[in-house]
């Protein structure tokens, strides 16, 4: 059995995999970002998402996240699967590389990840060789949820958003004043997930011209920050994943446009492309 996982800081997307059956069980959790949970975290994770049966079935694991770009912190993701799959083969990589094979496979191209918080990267059909610098969400993450939620919330409590905005985000969101905004961000855990969580009021208010400035901006300072400072080639097509890139395709086309670069695929989520992709590579290691 294989288990494939595409984690953010918000959610993760598991495919329970057995190649023998032809069957596929996909499964969500919480998001496993290292930097806001550690080992044990993750161990309890995976047996909340899968029986004791199901984890002795499992002899290859490849686990795509956010934040695991550096040793240390893919170690925290490691140590955790192989407390709840002591026999499983593992590989944790950067959520970049999982981004890349699921919209390129062996091709080589431009993908970015826009998502709760975002990347970019070039990727050669077989390795990362350039990839944006980021952040993370206090300093960086534009384009992603949690930057247009600290976006719409720096502009209902400056007062610059138009009236009936803050009176739309009044009626959805009655309790949040600036003192409980600053122990979200400060006090309490998860605060690039509570940036992220306005992201259905964003939605919901997607056509008024204030909110479709405030995501162009954000798409804006994204291509700036990340695709630009990577030296791209602009004949070449950018392809995208996550939520946000998704839900907004038509502003970010635009926003590409806009500095003539080109648009390829933008999908949801990664992990239906990630299982054709690893599904593909046992089934040539297999032949061989």
């Amino acid at each position: 059995m294989i288990l494939i996982a595409d984690s953010g800081s918000t959610k993760t997307d598991w495919v329970l995999c057995n190649l023998k059956e032809n069957k596929a069980d996909y499964r969500k959790s919480i998001g496993l970002n290292p930097y806001f949970v550690n080992a044990n975290d993750v161990a309890d994770t995976l047996n909340n998402t899968f029986t004791k049966k199901e984890l002795s079935t499992i002899n290859q694991i490849f686990f795509y996240g956010a934040g695991c770009s550096s040793f240390k912190a893919s170690r925290t993701i490691l140590n955790g699967l192989k407390k709840s799959c002591h026999k499983a083969s593992i590989e944790v990589s950067h959520d970049v590389l999982g981004a890349a094979r699921a919209l390129l496979g062996d091709n080589s191209g431009v993908i970015g990840i826009l998502g709760t918080g975002s990347n970019a990267c070039v990727y050669n059909g077989k390795e990362i060789t350039k990839e944006g610098v980021s952040f993370g969400y206090i300093m960086g993450d534009e384009g992603s949820g949690n930057h247009l939620g600290r976006l719409l919330l720096k502009a209902i409590f400056t007062k610059k958003a138009p009236l009936d905005l803050q009176q739309a985000f009044s009626q959805a969101f009655p309790k949040v004043d600036l003192p409980l905004l600053l122990k979200h961000l400060y006090e309490y855990e998860f605060p690039n997930r509570y940036l992220a969580s306005f992201s259905p009021f964003i939605w919901a208010q997607k056509e008024h011209t204030y909110m479709e400035h405030l995501i162009a901006n954000s798409f804006d300072d994204y291509l700036q920050n990340f695709i630009l400072q990577m030296e791209v080639n602009k004949d070449e097509e950018l392809h995208f994943q996550g939520s946000v890139a998704w839900n907004y395709s038509h502003i970010l086309r635009q926003s590409l446009k806009k500095r003539g670069l080109k648009c390829g695929r933008i999908i949801q989520a990664p992990i239906v492309d990630l299982l054709k992709y690893h599904c593909k590579k046992s089934t040539i290691f297999d032949a061989q």
